[in-house]
């Protein structure tokens, strides 16, 4: 089976519309006036239908492309504003690891909190995120416990609606 593009889409639900509209046509031609008017009222109908669907096709594949690209900036968006979150989690991990101060190598913790700023620092990450991105690094540079917490709270919220965001 062919996959199901917004073309298709449109194609096929253009055809049902102008299958439907034909065979209106023919019942009220021929309530109205018998087998020659309901030919002619279907061809009539069909023709309209068919003429309408080629003048709106591509409005609508535009209003198609336009939605598609929209969708795709937007969930990148948020799939960098995620990045950043995990990123930001995993340098809070190497700050304060759950296995004790031997569990993590200074070399890890540095390439994590390189990782971390890096990917805050992307062009492409909302403003929301980047600065509770911010706050939440600055507290975990000082090692600072309760505020680091609270600030990932903050990023963690930020990302939340980030893509909660109509």
């Amino acid at each position: 089976m062919a996959q199901i593009t917004p073309a298709r889409a449109l194609l096929l639900l253009v055809g049902g519309l102008i299958c439907l509209t034909t065979a209106s046509g023919a019942l009220i031609g021929a309530l109205f006036g018998g087998a020659a008017v309901a030919l002619a009222a279907a061809v009539c109908s069909g023709t309209a239908g068919a003429l309408a669907a080629l003048f709106f096709r591509r409005r609508a594949l535009r209003h198609f492309a336009t939605a598609q690209r929209e969708a795709g900036t937007r969930g990148y968006a948020e799939g960098i504003a995620h990045g950043v979150l995990l990123h930001v989690a995993a340098y809070e991990a190497a700050v304060f690891p759950r296995s004790g101060p031997a569990g993590v190598s200074p070399e890890e913790r540095a390439a994590r909190r390189t990782l971390a700023y890096r990917m805050a620092a992307l062009d492409e990450v909302p403003r929301l995120v980047r600065e509770a991105a911010a706050d939440t690094l600055a507290m975990l540079d000082a090692a600072d416990r309760t505020g680091t917490e609270e600030a990932l709270a903050q990023l963690a919220a930020a990302v939340r609606q980030e893509y909660a965001r109509p």
